[in-house]
């Protein structure tokens, strides 16, 4: 399974960085009036916390407000839609998340966008996994002990729930379905919290959640973690394994990324990299990442960002074809 390797997380960054700084000379004026920033997400969730972290930075960095627009809907279509269609100029971006812009293609290849043919991959912001959480009636506390059970008692747990079809936890469950031989349904839910509630009720007690919303009900014993996704352990969870230190090589990650509309002149789109990376390294950015329970970004080149998207819609869509897995 593709992702971000150390080797790539490192390419070129250095150089980039100091590049891109320089060609942002040829900037112009930009920006001159405030930017627009689509998150296609709701208010207080991990993605809009950590977009708008990183935007009171860059306001602070460029000398103009970067204004958050949250856009929620459609598994984020409906927010990268409006970027690529807006004026190409640099005052309208879309700060989105792997879900929608690499699982949501790879789950439908004829999907109305598709991000590196409508869309200019600017920066990758972060790096990080989803979770997988069982109500404490579920007698398994590890990821090999729930297979286990799964196996010698389906019936007794017919379903898992993940925020929707083409999320991350869905397409993760359905790899992990297809390598352990399980049947279990999946049951897509509208919003996260109303996935969390059912969870912590028991009604539905197996699911996938992002790696914030859950905490205190984890600290109060009302879910136990079983597993994360990715290559690195959650810096406030540190003692929850990823799926290959449990037996299951799933390598894949989660990521926030930043894009702009198709034609933004390469001037602003070589700036807005070059800042983001110098910005998302500082210490209070960081900070805010481990408050988030995500490992501290670090800067990647944009051919780095784009050859991840390219790994990515790869290794999903053979999940999908594998699974014979179908959009609503």
């Amino acid at each position: 399974m593709a992702s971000l390797t150390r080797r790539q997380l490192i390419l070129g960054a250095t150089a980039a960085l100091a590049a891109g700084l320089v060609r942002a000379q040829g900037a112009g004026e930009w920006p001159a009036r405030p930017v627009k920033v689509i998150v296609p997400g709701g208010p207080g969730g991990v993605l809009d916390t950590l977009a708008r972290q990183l935007y009171a930075r860059l306001q602070d960095a460029l000398g103009q407000p970067f204004v958050v627009e949250n856009r929620p809907g459609a598994n984020g279509l409906i927010g990268s839609a409006a970027v690529k269609n807006a004026a190409p100029d640099g005052y309208t971006i879309l700060h989105s998340t792997a879900s929608s812009m690499v699982m949501a293609e790879a789950l439908n290849p004829a999907i109305s966008i598709r991000t590196l043919r409508d869309l200019e991959p600017v920066a990758l912001s972060s790096v990080g996994g989803v979770l997988l959480v069982v109500h404490p009636s579920v007698p398994a506390r590890t990821l090999p002990e729930l297979v286990a059970l799964l196996r010698s008692d389906p019936d007794k747990y017919p379903s898992y729930g993940s925020w929707g079809v083409g999320s991350n936890g869905h397409l993760t469950m359905e790899w992990l379905k297809q390598r352990a031989g399980l049947r279990i349904n999946h049951v897509p839910y509208k919003t996260s919290p109303s996935l969390l509630t059912n969870i912590v009720s028991g009604e539905l007690p197996i699911g996938w959640v992002d790696v914030v919303a859950p905490l205190g009900f984890i600290e109060q014993g009302k879910l136990r973690p079983i597993a994360l996704t990715g290559t690195v352990r959650s810096p406030r969870l540190p003692e929850v394994p990823v799926l290959s230190e449990q037996g299951y090589p799933f390598t894949a990650a989660g990521w926030q990324g930043i894009f702009a509309p198709k034609g933004t002149p390469p001037e602003i789109v070589e700036r807005l990299h070059a800042v983001i990376n110098r910005e998302q390294v500082q210490p209070a950015f960081r900070q805010a990442l481990l408050q988030a329970n995500v490992p501290p970004a670090q800067a990647v080149s944009r051919e780095a960002f784009v050859q991840t998207i390219k790994d990515d819609l790869a290794a999903w869509r053979k999940v999908v074809v594998d699974g014979n897995i179908q959009a609503d």
